[in-house]
Protein backbone atom coordinates (compact mmCIF):
# COMPACT_ATOMS: atom_id res chain seq x y z
CA UNK A 1 0.00 0.00 0.00
CA UNK A 2 1.12 3.43 -0.58
CA UNK A 3 -0.30 7.27 0.64
CA UNK A 4 -1.25 9.25 -1.38
CA UNK A 5 0.78 12.61 -1.60
CA UNK A 6 0.67 14.54 1.32
CA UNK A 7 1.49 18.54 1.59
CA UNK A 8 2.68 19.75 4.69
CA UNK A 9 0.76 21.10 7.39
CA UNK A 10 3.80 23.34 9.11
CA UNK A 11 6.68 24.92 7.09
CA UNK A 12 9.54 27.37 8.49
CA UNK A 13 12.31 28.85 7.46
CA UNK A 14 15.73 29.39 9.16
CA UNK A 15 19.90 29.86 8.13
CA UNK A 16 22.56 28.26 9.69
CA UNK A 17 24.07 30.32 13.05
CA UNK A 18 25.87 33.10 12.05
CA UNK A 19 25.08 33.13 8.48
CA UNK A 20 21.85 35.41 8.49
CA UNK A 21 23.24 38.09 6.17
CA UNK A 22 25.32 35.87 4.14
CA UNK A 23 22.12 33.61 2.96
CA UNK A 24 18.93 34.44 0.73
CA UNK A 25 16.11 34.04 2.62
CA UNK A 26 12.33 33.15 1.55
CA UNK A 27 9.64 35.71 1.27
CA UNK A 28 7.35 34.22 4.13
CA UNK A 29 3.86 35.64 2.89
CA UNK A 30 0.97 34.07 5.15
CA UNK A 31 3.20 31.79 6.65
CA UNK A 32 3.95 29.90 3.64
CA UNK A 33 0.47 28.73 2.62
CA UNK A 34 1.55 28.85 -0.58
CA UNK A 35 3.60 25.32 0.10
CA UNK A 36 1.28 24.00 2.57
CA UNK A 37 -1.43 24.55 -0.10
CA UNK A 38 -0.44 23.69 -3.22
CA UNK A 39 -2.03 26.62 -5.24
CA UNK A 40 0.04 27.00 -7.35
CA UNK A 41 1.42 30.21 -6.66
CA UNK A 42 5.55 29.49 -5.81
CA UNK A 43 7.05 31.21 -2.29
CA UNK A 44 10.22 32.88 -3.97
CA UNK A 45 14.00 34.30 -2.50
CA UNK A 46 13.70 37.57 -1.13
CA UNK A 47 16.35 38.62 -3.81
CA UNK A 48 18.10 36.50 -6.53
CA UNK A 49 21.52 34.59 -5.90
CA UNK A 50 24.46 34.90 -6.99
CA UNK A 51 27.48 33.05 -8.81
CA UNK A 52 30.39 35.07 -9.35
CA UNK A 53 33.47 33.23 -11.14
CA UNK A 54 36.28 34.49 -10.00
CA UNK A 55 38.72 31.61 -9.60
CA UNK A 56 38.11 28.40 -9.23
CA UNK A 57 39.14 28.47 -5.56
CA UNK A 58 37.64 31.82 -4.94
CA UNK A 59 33.96 31.93 -6.88
CA UNK A 60 31.67 33.51 -4.81
CA UNK A 61 28.12 30.70 -4.68
CA UNK A 62 25.45 31.84 -2.59
CA UNK A 63 22.82 29.33 -0.73
CA UNK A 64 19.07 30.36 0.50
CA UNK A 65 17.76 29.74 3.64
CA UNK A 66 16.28 26.19 4.48
CA UNK A 67 12.71 25.15 4.23
CA UNK A 68 12.06 23.02 6.99
CA UNK A 69 8.32 21.10 5.80
CA UNK A 70 7.00 19.17 8.71
CA UNK A 71 3.27 17.33 10.08
CA UNK A 72 2.25 15.66 6.97
CA UNK A 73 -0.66 13.81 8.50
CA UNK A 74 -0.39 10.64 6.10
CA UNK A 75 -3.49 8.58 6.21
CA UNK A 76 -3.08 4.80 5.66
CA UNK A 77 0.05 4.27 6.74
CA UNK A 78 1.64 0.18 5.57
CA UNK A 79 2.84 -1.73 8.17
CA UNK A 80 6.03 -2.10 7.15
CA UNK A 81 7.94 1.02 5.49
CA UNK A 82 9.53 0.27 2.30
CA UNK A 83 10.42 3.26 0.82
CA UNK A 84 9.55 7.71 0.81
CA UNK A 85 9.42 9.54 -1.80
CA UNK A 86 9.37 13.40 -2.26
CA UNK A 87 7.84 15.43 -5.29
CA UNK A 88 9.63 18.78 -5.26
CA UNK A 89 8.38 21.32 -7.65
CA UNK A 90 9.63 24.65 -8.30
CA UNK A 91 11.50 27.27 -11.07
CA UNK A 92 15.16 26.75 -10.83
CA UNK A 93 15.46 28.79 -13.68
CA UNK A 94 18.27 26.99 -15.39
CA UNK A 95 20.61 27.90 -12.69
CA UNK A 96 19.62 26.98 -9.39
CA UNK A 97 20.59 23.29 -7.77
CA UNK A 98 20.09 21.40 -4.57
CA UNK A 99 22.25 22.20 -1.68
CA UNK A 100 20.53 20.17 1.22
CA UNK A 101 17.27 17.62 0.68
CA UNK A 102 17.16 15.42 3.67
CA UNK A 103 14.62 14.18 6.42
CA UNK A 104 14.16 15.38 9.61
CA UNK A 105 13.04 14.47 13.25
CA UNK A 106 12.27 17.19 15.48
CA UNK A 107 15.36 19.64 15.34
CA UNK A 108 17.50 16.74 13.93
CA UNK A 109 18.43 15.62 9.96
CA UNK A 110 18.28 12.14 9.68
CA UNK A 111 19.17 9.53 6.58
CA UNK A 112 20.87 10.56 3.72
CA UNK A 113 21.11 14.30 1.99
CA UNK A 114 19.86 13.39 -1.32
CA UNK A 115 21.00 16.47 -3.49
CA UNK A 116 22.40 16.41 -6.84
CA UNK A 117 22.81 18.98 -9.70
CA UNK A 118 19.12 18.59 -11.57
CA UNK A 119 17.96 21.10 -13.10
CA UNK A 120 14.15 19.76 -13.94
CA UNK A 121 11.49 21.66 -12.37
CA UNK A 122 9.94 19.02 -10.89
CA UNK A 123 12.53 16.46 -9.17
CA UNK A 124 11.42 13.14 -7.62
CA UNK A 125 13.27 12.22 -4.45
CA UNK A 126 14.02 8.66 -2.89
CA UNK A 127 11.59 5.94 -4.17
CA UNK A 128 9.28 2.30 -3.26
CA UNK A 129 12.62 1.07 -2.22
CA UNK A 130 14.66 3.85 -0.87
CA UNK A 131 14.49 4.58 2.55
CA UNK A 132 17.40 6.99 2.51
CA UNK A 133 19.11 5.01 4.57
CA UNK A 134 16.87 6.28 8.01
CA UNK A 135 14.97 4.42 10.70
CA UNK A 136 11.44 4.57 9.54
CA UNK A 137 8.52 3.33 11.35
CA UNK A 138 5.07 4.54 11.39
CA UNK A 139 5.25 6.17 14.92
CA UNK A 140 8.09 8.48 13.44
CA UNK A 141 6.41 9.38 10.24
CA UNK A 142 3.31 10.19 12.61
CA UNK A 143 5.53 12.74 14.37
CA UNK A 144 4.04 15.91 13.52
CA UNK A 145 7.99 16.84 14.04
CA UNK A 146 8.88 14.31 10.69
CA UNK A 147 9.47 15.91 7.51
CA UNK A 148 12.08 17.13 4.95
CA UNK A 149 14.67 20.00 5.06
CA UNK A 150 15.31 21.93 1.55
CA UNK A 151 18.27 24.44 0.71
CA UNK A 152 19.40 25.74 -2.43
CA UNK A 153 22.33 27.16 -3.94
CA UNK A 154 23.95 29.05 -7.36
CA UNK A 155 24.36 26.43 -9.76
CA UNK A 156 28.38 25.51 -9.13
CA UNK A 157 29.14 25.78 -12.99
CA UNK A 158 27.29 28.66 -14.55
CA UNK A 159 27.62 32.40 -13.16
CA UNK A 160 24.51 34.44 -12.55
CA UNK A 161 21.54 36.28 -11.02
CA UNK A 162 18.62 34.18 -10.42
CA UNK A 163 15.93 33.87 -8.17
CA UNK A 164 14.62 30.14 -6.75
CA UNK A 165 11.49 29.53 -6.39
CA UNK A 166 9.15 26.62 -4.86
CA UNK A 167 5.97 25.47 -6.20
CA UNK A 168 5.59 22.76 -3.84
CA UNK A 169 7.10 20.04 -1.66
CA UNK A 170 5.03 16.75 -1.05
CA UNK A 171 5.60 13.32 0.43
CA UNK A 172 4.22 9.75 -0.25
CA UNK A 173 4.96 6.83 1.94
CA UNK A 174 5.37 3.31 0.23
Amino acid sequence: MTTNWTLPTFVTQYAEPGTEDHHVSWLDVGNFHRLRNLDGIPIETSRDLLHIAKEPKHDLVEKTYYIKSTGFNFQNLPDTISGIEMRLSMKRHGRISDETIQLCLDDDLIGDNQASNTLNPVTMYGGETDKWHAELSRTTLQNTTFGVVIRFKSHPHWPHKTSASVDGVEIRIH
